[in-house]
């Protein structure tokens, strides 16, 4: 997980966090815009990162 936590200054991870939101809401135009990204995640990989995230803000 710590290879997707990028640096704040790269990434803010409030951006990060919206934007794993969506995905596990299963926004279409998230997954359209992000989801290459994410080839392979099942949903569970990807709550998992979101709990990082929040962990590391």
């Amino acid at each position: 997980m710590e290879r997707w936590l990028p640096k704040a200054d790269s990434h803010p991870l409030a951006k990060r966090e919206a934007d794993l939101t969506l995905l596990l809401a299963k926004n279409g135009e998230a997954w359209e815009k992000y989801g290459q990204f994410y080839e392979g995640w099942t949903l569970e990989e990807v709550a998992e990162l979101l709990e990082a995230v929040r962990a590391a803000s």
